[in-house]
Protein backbone atom coordinates (compact mmCIF):
# COMPACT_ATOMS: atom_id res chain seq x y z
CA UNK A 1 0.00 0.00 0.00
CA UNK A 2 1.04 3.37 -0.98
CA UNK A 3 2.08 5.28 2.15
CA UNK A 4 0.76 8.63 0.65
CA UNK A 5 -2.51 7.62 -0.71
CA UNK A 6 -3.05 4.18 1.23
CA UNK A 7 -4.70 2.63 -2.16
CA UNK A 8 -2.65 -0.38 -3.79
CA UNK A 9 0.95 0.17 -5.57
CA UNK A 10 0.38 -2.32 -8.67
CA UNK A 11 2.08 -2.68 -12.00
CA UNK A 12 5.40 -2.33 -13.33
CA UNK A 13 7.59 1.21 -12.60
CA UNK A 14 3.86 2.33 -10.89
CA UNK A 15 5.64 2.56 -7.59
CA UNK A 16 8.63 3.55 -5.53
CA UNK A 17 10.60 3.22 -2.21
CA UNK A 18 11.78 5.94 -0.24
CA UNK A 19 11.91 6.61 3.43
CA UNK A 20 11.38 2.47 4.24
CA UNK A 21 8.24 3.17 2.88
CA UNK A 22 5.92 1.65 -0.66
CA UNK A 23 4.99 4.93 -2.41
CA UNK A 24 3.15 5.38 -5.83
CA UNK A 25 4.99 7.25 -8.63
CA UNK A 26 3.25 10.17 -8.33
CA UNK A 27 2.31 10.30 -4.40
CA UNK A 28 6.18 10.30 -4.12
CA UNK A 29 6.29 14.49 -3.87
CA UNK A 30 7.51 17.54 -2.23
CA UNK A 31 5.02 17.97 0.97
CA UNK A 32 5.48 22.04 0.04
CA UNK A 33 5.64 22.41 -3.99
CA UNK A 34 4.65 18.84 -4.72
CA UNK A 35 7.43 18.32 -7.02
CA UNK A 36 7.80 14.64 -8.23
CA UNK A 37 10.56 12.99 -6.33
CA UNK A 38 11.59 9.93 -7.82
CA UNK A 39 15.32 9.62 -9.05
CA UNK A 40 15.55 13.03 -7.72
CA UNK A 41 17.47 14.10 -4.27
CA UNK A 42 15.47 15.04 -1.48
CA UNK A 43 15.52 15.16 2.22
CA UNK A 44 13.40 13.56 4.40
CA UNK A 45 12.22 16.04 7.70
CA UNK A 46 10.17 14.58 10.44
CA UNK A 47 8.92 11.62 8.07
CA UNK A 48 7.85 14.29 5.47
CA UNK A 49 9.66 14.45 2.01
CA UNK A 50 11.43 17.97 0.51
CA UNK A 51 13.24 18.70 -2.76
CA UNK A 52 16.56 20.33 -2.15
CA UNK A 53 14.66 23.77 -2.63
CA UNK A 54 12.09 23.45 -0.31
CA UNK A 55 14.16 21.72 2.50
CA UNK A 56 16.81 24.61 2.12
CA UNK A 57 14.13 27.00 2.80
CA UNK A 58 13.53 25.49 5.85
CA UNK A 59 16.98 26.03 7.31
CA UNK A 60 17.85 28.49 9.84
CA UNK A 61 19.87 31.36 8.06
CA UNK A 62 23.25 33.14 8.74
CA UNK A 63 22.50 36.46 10.76
CA UNK A 64 25.71 37.49 9.16
CA UNK A 65 25.65 36.34 5.44
CA UNK A 66 22.15 35.57 5.45
CA UNK A 67 22.91 32.27 3.47
CA UNK A 68 21.13 28.81 4.42
CA UNK A 69 23.59 27.41 7.52
CA UNK A 70 23.70 23.71 5.93
CA UNK A 71 25.98 22.10 8.59
CA UNK A 72 27.02 22.83 12.29
CA UNK A 73 25.19 26.47 13.70
CA UNK A 74 27.31 28.35 15.58
CA UNK A 75 24.85 30.53 18.23
CA UNK A 76 25.97 33.66 19.83
CA UNK A 77 24.22 36.60 21.12
CA UNK A 78 21.14 34.84 19.95
CA UNK A 79 21.97 34.31 16.61
CA UNK A 80 23.40 31.55 14.33
CA UNK A 81 25.84 32.09 12.41
CA UNK A 82 28.31 29.64 10.05
CA UNK A 83 31.32 29.12 12.35
CA UNK A 84 33.15 31.00 9.37
CA UNK A 85 31.04 34.34 9.45
CA UNK A 86 31.46 34.42 12.91
CA UNK A 87 34.48 36.86 12.83
CA UNK A 88 36.06 39.82 14.01
CA UNK A 89 34.54 43.37 12.34
CA UNK A 90 38.14 45.00 12.57
CA UNK A 91 40.36 41.72 11.25
CA UNK A 92 38.07 39.66 10.01
CA UNK A 93 39.43 36.97 12.65
CA UNK A 94 37.39 33.51 13.09
CA UNK A 95 36.49 33.55 16.39
CA UNK A 96 34.92 30.21 16.44
CA UNK A 97 36.44 28.85 19.76
CA UNK A 98 38.07 32.04 20.27
CA UNK A 99 37.43 34.88 23.43
CA UNK A 100 35.30 37.46 22.05
CA UNK A 101 33.70 40.59 23.45
CA UNK A 102 30.71 42.65 22.10
CA UNK A 103 30.78 46.71 21.85
CA UNK A 104 28.21 49.03 22.64
CA UNK A 105 26.19 48.71 19.49
CA UNK A 106 26.69 44.98 19.47
CA UNK A 107 29.60 44.22 17.38
CA UNK A 108 31.71 41.28 17.67
CA UNK A 109 35.20 41.99 18.38
CA UNK A 110 38.36 39.46 19.21
CA UNK A 111 40.31 40.39 22.45
CA UNK A 112 42.83 41.93 20.94
CA UNK A 113 41.34 44.21 18.65
CA UNK A 114 38.71 45.28 21.07
CA UNK A 115 41.43 46.90 23.70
Amino acid sequence: RCARCGDNVLGDGSGCIAMEQVFHVECFTCITCHARLRGQPFYALDRKSYCESCYISTLERCSKCSEPILDRILRAMGKAYHPRCFSCVVCGCCLDGVPFTVDATSQIHCIEDFH
